[in-house]
């Protein structure tokens, strides 16, 4: 049986929910180079208003700066580190070519790491966060982000599906689920953000994201990956993964013919982002996908 995606309308026979997981799996790219264009989109924007935002960019290749830290880590002499008499360093960036194949050492620019020469030089605002990114190494289209930052983007895409599938097919025993069963999912995920059926998507996304995690750090697990998700965050850090997750949500409300801002519109809590996405997806409704 072939099932073209997107619907015009969810099926409740048995089996139709796997067709729908094996469209998400192959169509995993959709809804996470939709995240990335917004948010790109968004701090493009920031540059045409210097006087508000601190960003500057993406990674200057092969200029220098005068900084106190980088990516608030301390700085030491070396081939391209110049300690001043002042305390701070001229710090010259590599050329993208010298970054390895990974671009794993390019590091983001906080206003906290510029010396007050280079809050000047770059015309800072007085208003900036000590927090706020002045260069951001993946300011910088989908197609050439380093492949660890694909791979994070891409799996709250690939972590929905495989929710879905375990909710269903593992803790409800329904493995022959319907594409009705997976619209029923998503309406109680949007109905309560903390409830079970929300909560069991945003374990499996946080659990794909500290392999990566974990991975990348090479073993050690600091940080986010030492806290426990259900008990050690802030609100705002579930905020973000809830964000992680609502692209690849529209997308699929989209792939079975639902309206995904009517869906953004029942959130009852602001997520960056999220309008953005959900406008995006809304141009799919009837839009086969290749």
């Amino acid at each position: 049986m072939l099932r073209d995606y997107p619907v015009e309308s969810v099926s409740s026979a048995p089996g139709t929910g796997r067709l729908l997981y094996d469209h998400l799996m192959k169509h995993i790219h959709v809804p996470a180079t939709a995240n990335h264009d917004i948010w790109y989109a968004g701090e493009e924007a920031k540059l045409a208003d210097p006087d508000t935002y601190s960003f500057r960019g993406g990674t200057p290749y092969g200029e220098t700066l005068e900084l106190r830290t980088l990516a608030g880590q301390d700085l030491e002499e070396g081939d391209n580190v110049v300690a001043t008499d002042h305390g701070t360093f001229l710090y010259t960036f590599p050329t993208k070519e010298d970054y390895t194949a990974s671009d794993e050492n390019e590091v983001p620019v906080y206003a906290s790491d510029l010396s007050t020469a280079a809050r000047k030089g770059l015309s800072i605002p007085d208003t900036a966060r000590e927090e706020d990114k002045v260069f951001n190494p993946n300011f910088r289209p989908y197609e050439e982000l380093d492949p660890f930052t694909k791979y994070s983007n891409e799996l709250a895409s690939l972590s929905l599906p495989k929710s879905l599938s375990s909710w269903w097919a593992g803790l409800q025993g329904k493995v022959n689920y319907s594409e009705a069963d997976v619209l029923s999912y998503l309406d109680a995920c949007f109905d309560n953000l903390s409830g079970p059926e929300m909560t069991h998507l945003m374990h499996g996304n946080n659990m794909a994201w500290s392999a990566l995690a974990y991975i990348r750090e090479r073993g050690a697990i600091e940080g986010d990956l030492m806290k426990e998700f259900h008990a050690q965050n802030p609100t705002d850090f579930y905020i973000k993964d809830l964000g992680t997750l609502l692209p690849a949500m529209f997308y699929s409300l989209a792939m079975l013919g639902k309206d995904p801002v009517e869906y953004y519109e029942r959130l009852d809590i602001e997520i960056w982002g999220a309008k953005e996405a959900a406008e995006h997806m809304q141009g799919l409704i009837r839009k086969p996908v290749e």
